[in-house]
């Protein structure tokens, strides 16, 4: 039976300028958090649950897509290290076979949780609680050029098609606070998105805001297994012209599952690498 869920899910607010710049070498990322937090609004949202209709939901067309892969190696691994180890590899492969890349470079991989004390919740670790895309097109290119450094290289892999993906898995069944995504297709650019470039003292980066619409749809999975990893796009380069197909995300609340078991998941991102036809 599906399980649709109204709930509230943090925006940014709308404003004219759709390019915002933060500056965080002269204060620390604790000390903006409220700065941030008063360029924030809450919207009530219906999240459809596409249970048993996954396979209307493709990589290509709404930039996300729920894959059966089963890992047997995770049976009874408790160990973050071991988790990250087995997993790894596996999901290199599993986004090659979907995508079609012949190379693909993780850079970043997380396990998040909630602490043993709630309120003592590790920010890097907690769910991420706002509406927010990895990367702009700009910052999705700058990483790339941080991660390859030859320009012989960069050059050749730039002329195929450049894909970074996330892949979202549970380690248990998720009960409390699911990850909702945003089909693409239904995300107004021109209207919704705001750039926000964080300039620290060692670079910068750039990710994605999303103003609240009403012809957004929201999307989950209820009751996701660890064998149900969530594949979605964080950037194409063969959608630069269509914003990238960076699919906004976000945790969000069930009301009927506060008192669950708190979530623990772990996102893998990378970049894929699709030859260019000869």
């Amino acid at each position: 039976m599906k399980h649709d869920i109204q709930t509230e899910l943090v925006f940014r607010k709308r404003t004219k300028n759709r390019h915002q710049i933060v500056d965080l070498t002269t204060m620390t990322p604790e000390e903006y958090a409220p700065i941030e937090q008063t360029k924030q609004e809450k919207h009530s949202v219906l999240v459809h649950d596409i249970r048993g209709e996954e396979y209307k939901y493709t990589l290509d067309t709404n930039g996300f897509q729920y894959i059966r892969d089963e890992v047997l190696e995770l049976r009874g691994c408790s160990d973050d290290e071991e988790i990250k180890k087995i997993l790894l590899p596996e999901t290199e492969h599993l986004v090659q076979k979907i995508t079609g890349a012949s190379r693909t470079i993780t850079f970043a991989n997380r396990i998040r949780c909630f602490s043993t004390d709630e309120n003592q919740m590790a920010a890097s670790q907690a769910p991420a609680r706002s509406v927010h895309s990895d990367f702009s097109v700009a910052g999705a290119w700058h990483l790339l050029e941080s991660v390859i450094t030859d320009p012989t290289e960069l050059a050749t892999l730039k002329k195929g098609r450049v894909l970074v993906i996330n892949v979202w898995r549970p380690l248990k069944t998720i009960r409390k606070d699911p990850l909702a995504v945003c089909d693409w297709s239904s995300v107004d650019l021109q209207n919704d998105w705001i750039s926000t470039r964080m300039v620290f003292p060692h670079g910068w980066n750039e990710l994605g805001n999303l103003c609240y619409g009403e012809q957004q749809k929201w999307c989950y999975l209820s009751g996701q297994t660890p064998e149900e990893p969530l594949v979605f796009k964080q950037f194409d380069s063969a959608e630069s012209g269509n914003g990238g197909m960076m699919v906004p995300h976000t945790a969000f609340e069930d009301g009927d599952t506060v008192g669950c078991e708190p979530r623990v998941s772990i996102e893998i991102k990378m970049f894929a690498f699709v030859p260019e036809r000869g």
